[in-house]
């Protein structure tokens, strides 16, 4: 019998000797104290068997061949034996058995008609798991999009969801702010929160609150808010600016007046006793209206004082508040002003963990968590090596320094052009680690990710992801910035002769076309793979299709780009400006298939927009044609 994978690993697992015939399980005893999510757990581990054997077994009150019982210790834990004659359960409380039939029913899917004898003893390393899932930089997902991602982190055992909204919910005073981008309605909320409670998932409100405040303070009736002395309202949309500006003035009384509304009618939705104020890169802070009181009393005490305000509606709204701890972070010496029951988010996406703020806050002995990321922002495919290094090195740390919890971040900078499907593996990943980091190596991940998850006899798709990820010269952003109308983009980021940004200019022809045929290759040996897996998300391998020629493609145009403007001749082996711009054209009708498959349409129109120009500018550019110069406005 094949070694058995199991996602997250145990922290105990013990074969032993015999096995035992899934003939024999004719009924399955749950507590008389189990929950209806147990219930429905038990009812699929049941419908699994079936197809093993020739008869379901019963769900039964009386003796049976699976029995399970709830009989306290550390939570979330459980145990699981599987002897000759009986299969035991033995959990610590209602999530330890839903965790418990999690396993055994990866087990039953695994070894079929015959399971190998075994004991597990398992707990988790972290008490709170979670998946942080942006929702506001251009998807929204549908409902029932995010009631499929509460149940596959339910069966690896994620326990914490958060939803990052800017503007993406319909506050019923405030359409100014949601307008256009399809927002979650509180009906939504409801039934999510609903949805989680059943799979042993805490849904936890995540509203911007003080920085990345850019859909309101580009609203005509609140750009009087906004830390610069902005007319917001007459500026073209930005990715750049939504990224990186639009703080609100924290010492207008009017700001902290329309927060605490969107707190008060945000709040109620959801069962969690948390709630998530962001508060992260606030970068405008003390540059514009309050310079003045920046430079008497510095930008951290501007920042606290209007933290320690905002968390004081949240205690109003009878919330324990959460908040990106990255600018407290800076300012040391204010930690301590932080009330000691908030939760500070430590976030670094980096390999290396260079920026965390962990030992920070244990010195200042406030409860925090560690965020790492799945590193798919701004990019087509994600890069798995890095998402894995600061996965792993960040799950590590946290329980070196004693982290309360453990929040893995999938965001979607600049359009949102990463599909959540390629995310997957990240998601898995922080389960994993979260869970057992001891036991989550990134060659044991990847055969469990590829035997689980994608059904992949070859056990080459996870490899192939790795390779694509990091195969890429050329960035998203850098093509998009061409023309981004941002008035707060430095001139030198722009070369005056051609208009192009200098990262695009500064790419080497030869390394980016040769990244193009690399990634070619990589696609056509992942699309073999798919063609014979069994995945349990097949629209995750579309995804994955099309997230490597949307990798390809950016490669391609970035040498083109490159080439063109100097003036230098495309070798004959490389692609051809009109067929890439051609494959452009194309590749946006794939783009929006696999959007609108998971996703309400939202704000898809910016990314049609952007691809359709970036190929309209490369047949300008191979025709000889003036170079295209992006409109800048001026700040008044």
């Amino acid at each position: 019998m094949p070694e058995l994978q199991l996602l997250p690993p145990p922290r105990r697992l013990r074969y032993t000797r015999g096995s035992f015939p899934l003939a024999h399980a004719k009924r399955l005893v749950l507590p008389d104290c189990s929950e209806p999510t147990t219930d429905a757990l038990a009812q699929r581990l049941v419908d699994e068997i079936a197809t093993h054997t020739t008869d379901a077994p019963l769900l039964s009150p009386v003796a049976g061949a699976i029995v399970c019982t709830i009989e306290g210790g550390a939570a979330q834990s459980y145990s699981l034996t599987i002897a000759a004659k009986q299969i035991t359960l033995v959990a610590a409380d209602g999530a330890g058995l839903f965790y418990a039939l999690q396993t055994l029913l990866q087990i039953v899917r695994q070894c079929g008609a015959e399971l190998p004898a075994l004991r597990i003893d398992d707990a988790p390393d972290y008490l709170v798991r979670g998946f942080y899932h942006d929702i506001s930089r251009g998807k929204v997902p549908t409902r029932a999009t995010l009631f499929a991602l509460v149940e596959k982190m339910a069966q690896y055992k994620l326990n914490q969801l958060q939803l990052y909204v800017e503007h993406t919910f319909a506050f019923r005073h405030h359409p100014d702010l949601w307008a256009g981008a399809d927002p979650l309605t509180a009906d939504d909320i409801l039934a999510l929160d609903e949805h989680c409670t059943r799979h042993h998932i805490e849904l936890v409100p995540s509203l911007s609150t003080f920085g990345h405040f850019y859909t309101g303070l580009v609203a005509p009736r609140k750009q009087h808010l906004n830390e610069y002395t902005l007319d917001g309202s007459a500026l073209p949309f930005s990715w750049w600016d939504r990224m990186g500006h639009y703080t609100l003035d924290c010492r207008n009384p009017a700001s902290l007046a329309l927060v605490r509304e969107l707190i008060l009618e945000l709040r109620p939705l959801f069962r969690t006793k948390h709630f998530n104020l962001c508060c992260d890169e606030t970068f405008d802070l003390g540059k514009g209206r309050n310079t003045g009181f920046a430079a008497r009393h510095g930008a951290g005490r501007l920042y606290v004082d209007f933290l320690k305000q905002l968390m004081a509606v949240v205690r109003e709204a009878g919330a324990v508040p959460m908040f990106w701890g990255d600018i407290v972070g800076n300012h040391p010496e204010l930690v301590r002003e932080v009330p000691k029951d908030a939760i500070a988010l430590d976030w670094d996406y980096s390999a290396d963990l260079h920026d965390t703020k962990s030992a920070l806050f244990r010195k200042a002995a406030r409860p925090f968590y560690v965020c790492p990321g799945c590193c798919g922002w701004d990019r087509w495919s994600n890069d798995l090596d890095t998402a894995t290094a600061n996965i792993l090195g960040f799950a590590q740390r946290g329980r070196r320094t004693g982290a309360t919890g453990f929040l893995n971040t999938d965001w979607g900078d600049r359009g949102h052009i990463n599909a959540l499907g390629n995310s997957h593996h990240g998601l898995l990943l922080g389960a994993a680690a979260s869970w057992n980091v001891r036991a989550t190596t990134a060659a044991a991940f990847d055969t469990a990710f590829n035997t689980l998850e994608i059904g992949d006899p070859s056990q080459t798709y996870a490899r192939l992801l790795r390779e694509l990820g990091s195969a890429a010269v050329v960035p998203w952003k850098q093509l998009v910035l061409w023309f981004d109308p941002s008035p707060h983009r430095p001139s030198t980021d722009w070369d005056e002769a051609t208009g192009l940004p200098v990262g695009i200019l500064a790419t080497k022809p030869v390394q980016a076309f040769a990244a193009y045929a690399k990634i070619e290759k990589l696609r056509a040996q992942l699309a073999r793979v798919a063609a014979s897996a069994h995945p349990q998300d097949p629209l995750a391998l579309r995804e994955a299709l099309v997230g490597a020629r949307g990798q390809a493609l950016m490669q391609a145009l970035g040498g083109l780009l490159a080439s063109l403007a100097k003036k230098q001749k495309v070798p004959s082996a490389a692609p051809q400006p009109a067929f890439i711009a051609d494959e452009l054209r194309r590749f946006e009708a794939d783009v929006s298939e696999i959007w609108h498959a998971r996703n309400r349409p939202s704000e898809y129109y910016r990314v049609r927009i952007a691809l359709l120009e970036l190929a309209r500018r490369l047949d300008r550019a191979a025709l000889g044609l003036p170079p295209l110069r992006r409109a800048r406005p001026v700040l008044s």
